[in-house]
C-alpha cells in the first residue's frame, strides 16, 4: 500500500485563533478510500510547514451539514519528521491546485 500525506493549507483557521491541531483535525472533504494509506498530516500556514500530526484513528461526520467529512484522532509528529517536511515546505506547495486547501504526495516522494 502506498504510504501518503496528507497537505492541508491552515492559514484562515489560523486567523480564526485555533490552534494547530485544531486547524488540521478537520473537517476535510477528502476520499474516504485514502484514509488507509495517509501516515502523515502537514499543515502549511503562509506557504511554510508549521506542523505535523499522525493520525491514530478517523471518524466520518454521518449527519448534518458536514455530513460526509472527515476528521482525524492524532498526535504530534517527531520533532526529526516536522523538520523534514520543514526542508521540503516548496516541493510541497507544488502539490496543491490552484485554490485547494487540500493535496496529497506520497511519503516516497519527500524522503
Amino acid at each position: 500500500m502506498k504510504e501518503e500525506i496528507l497537505l492541508l493549507k491552515i492559514h484562515n483557521a489560523i486567523k480564526e485563533g485555533k490552534d494547530y491541531y485544531q486547524s488540521v483535525q478537520g473537517n476535510w472533504k477528502m476520499n474516504a478510500k485514502r484514509i488507509p494509506s495517509i501516515k502523515y498530516v502537514v499543515g502549511i500556514d503562509m506557504q511554510k510547514v508549521v506542523c505535523v500530526f499522525v493520525p491514530t484513528e478517523w471518524h466520518i461526520i454521518q449527519e448534518g451539514p458536514e455530513k460526509g467529512r472527515k476528521y482525524f484522532v492524532g498526535v504530534e509528529a517527531s520533532n526529526e519528521i516536522l523538520l523534514t517536511m520543514k526542508t521540503k515546505d516548496k516541493q510541497l506547495l507544488k502539490k496543491f491546485g490552484t485554490g485547494s486547501a487540500i493535496a496529497y504526495t506520497s511519503i516516497s516522494e519527500v524522503d
